[in-house]
């Protein structure tokens, strides 16, 4: 066999590919299953060419071997060898006995997919839902089975999982485009109550609405049902936003224009809590300290909903408040207000009353205290400005000249984790009074602790009421396409799994379950959830198929320009679906696992039943 010829595993991981591209599900699994591959390459991403293999390799192929073959009858002057795509060939010899019900003159072609339609074509915000083709050998006199949905992608079973039937699964996927041309996701997030878990914010350019998304997708007439919660001039972006603990409103931070006397425009900030029924509150926001126009960038709310923190930075200077959010005030102005000299990117509640901030060369730790110190300087050189009844303490400012723009608290452990895109490098500091040092195990240098994109410690499962120096997961995702998963103690940090996205795929966000079992990472098109107590190879892979993803969006089609977005991921309350929005494009999706699977490692049986479950339940 030459170099140039494809092997069998060559020709099974185009197929598996294809086939996960194509969203046959039942197929794909099939094929994962019965392929015999050595152990080391239990995950097909591990073979070695499969960076090497682009999305639809397949296709391509098989489009330029027919390309070949008609080019090459031209030029012999001799019938082609593939005649698959004309309705005239010449009949081939054949001792072939089996009946034929055509002729070398009416041979059938396949039967056309069928386009996936919106309930309303004028509407683009429709919801839509995959159907299955008719088959092409059914009886003439039987009725056509009705649409049902069909999974948007194809899971795989991991290697440290048996079962003692086929694994039944099925995805439920839900895509829809904005109707609105200037608007583009910045941010999808899901209502954290457990009795609102369907509702979904979507906000970023010209864009600030809320969907209510039906329970269950199987009526391909159900819609996305939506409500903007504010106007949006074009041009207005929302920068950044955040549902109260509650899920009774979100916070959104606005940035806009206005047009003054004169022909000239002038940016404006704001600040409003939001509501399906519109807008309940705003916020009086201290902008002008900042004397350049700035945005808000980070909003986060205290795990009590009492408090609210914001971070502004106009690039030069940055500027962190924090708001009273139990007052009932139709209008609020913040209790404390921390200007600083150097921009300010991100900041993270460590506790009810105390934040770990973050910038350009700077990782400090606060305390929110009663206001005792005059407007000046404090420890720290950084200007000071107090508009209400509480002030800024300086606890502990860690040695850096780095610019950190993520900043990550562990509650439970007092472990921070930021990270640096600019300088390519990661770290982690756990508290030995009174300072905090670099956590022992982590990697301060090499490929591990550079370029991360996104990162998050396991949420708190208040269901097993998680106690002091329990062990917790870090995880975090780089644009290498690695994910990473640690095992964090106040002393201690090793690595618990690495994972991939796949070639020449960025991971570039994340999300966990609600109760951290399992992790969701995206990139740009597909996503991968990984349950962390099975092993290494996915437990679902969803990748957008084309002619659903680009349908009704001609600013991102495939193989054009490339825009850039980065990608929300979100995980709703029950752990069931996951929202997963690029641009313009959103999608929602149910993963269901129909029988029971048997894990031969532990004694008993796990079960997942009705809909993604984010944790197995033992019975």
């Amino acid at each position: 066999m030459g170099d140039g010829a494809l092997g069998s595993d060559h020709i099974n991981y185009l197929i598996l590919r294809y086939l996960q591209e194509a969203g046959h599900e039942s197929a794909a699994k099939a094929l994962h299953q019965d392929w015999h591959r050595p152990q080391e390459y239990r995950d097909p991403e591990k073979l070695p060419f499969a960076p090497l293999v682009k999305q639809h390799e397949l296709v391509h192929i098989i489009q330029d071997a027919i390309f070949h073959d008609q080019l090459l009858a031209q030029v012999t002057n001799q019938s082609r060898r593939f005649n698959l795509t004309t309705r005239h060939f010449a009949h081939r010899a054949s001792t072939d006995t089996r009946p034929s019900t055509t002729t070398q003159h009416d041979f059938p072609l396949p039967p056309a997919k069928r386009s996936r339609k919106s309930n309303d074509s004028l509407n683009l915000d429709a919801m839509h839902i995959d159907s299955q083709p008719q088959d092409p050998h059914q009886e003439p006199h039987r009725h056509p089975t009705p649409d049902l949905p069909e999974p948007g992608y194809v899971p795989t079973t991991s290697s440290a999982t048996q079962t003692d039937k086929k694994l039944k699964s099925k995805s439920e996927t839900m895509y829809w485009a904005l109707d609105q041309p200037d608007a583009n996701i910045m941010h999808a997030l899901w209502n954290p109550h457990l009795s609102q878990s369907t509702r979904l914010l979507t906000v970023g350019e010209s864009l600030c609405r809320f969907y209510d998304l039906p329970h269950q997708t199987k009526n391909p007439l159900q819609r996305a049902h939506h409500t903007d919660a504010e106007t949006m001039t074009k041009g207005s972006v929302i920068t950044a936003a955040c549902w109260h603990p509650s899920g009774r409103y979100a916070t959104c931070a606005l940035d806009s224009t206005r047009r003054l006397p004169g022909g000239r425009h002038e940016s404006v900030r704001s600040m409003f809590d939001a509501t399906v029924q519109g807008t309940k509150r705003l916020y009086d926001l201290q902008g002008y300290l900042l004397q350049h126009s700035a945005i808000v960038v980070a909003l986060r709310y205290n795990n009590s909903g009492t408090r609210l923190l914001s971070v502004s930075t106009n690039m030069k200077r940055g500027l962190v408040e924090i708001w009273d959010a139990s007052q009932p005030a139709a209008s609020l102005d913040p209790v404390a207000v921390k200007l600083f000299n150097q921009p300010v990117i991100d900041a993270v509640w460590a506790s009810d009353d105390s934040i770990v901030v973050c910038g350009e060369n700077r990782l400090d730790f606060y305390q929110i205290r009663n206001a005792s110190l005059t407007n000046g300087a404090d420890a720290n050189g950084d200007s000071f400005a107090s508009t209400g009844t509480k002030n800024f303490a300086l606890q502990y400012s860690h040695p850096t000249d780095k610019q950190w723009d993520k900043v990550r608290y562990d509650s439970v452990n007092g472990v921070v984790a930021a990270t640096s895109s600019s300088d390519d490098c990661t770290i982690l500091l756990a508290k030995t009074t009174p300072r905090w040092v670099p956590l022992s195990g982590f990697p301060i240098e090499g490929p591990a602790s550079k370029r991360a994109t996104a990162m998050a410690f396991q949420p708190l499962d208040t269901a097993n009421n998680t106690g002091p120096n329990v062990p917790r997961r870090l995880a975090i995702t780089h644009d290498s396409g690695r994910v990473r998963v640690y095992r964090v103690t106040p002393s201690l940090c090793e690595t618990l799994h690495e994972f991939t996205m796949g070639p020449h795929e960025a991971a570039l966000a994340l999300s966990w379950s609600p109760t951290g079992s399992c992790l969701a990472v995206a990139s740009e098109e597909a996503v991968k959830i990984w349950d962390l107590n099975s092993g290494s190879v996915p437990l679902l892979t969803w990748r957008a198929a084309a002619t659903h993803w680009y349908q009704g969006d001609e600013n991102n089609l495939p193989n054009g320009d490339e825009t850039g977005d980065e990608p929300s991921l979100n995980w709703d309350a029950e752990g069931k679906r996951l929202i997963f929005a690029v641009g313009r494009k959103v999608s929602t999706f149910i993963y269901r696992v129909l029988i029971q699977l048997t894990n031969s490692s532990v004694d008993g049986c796990y079960t997942l039943v009705n809909a993604f479950q984010d944790r197995s339940t033992k019975r």
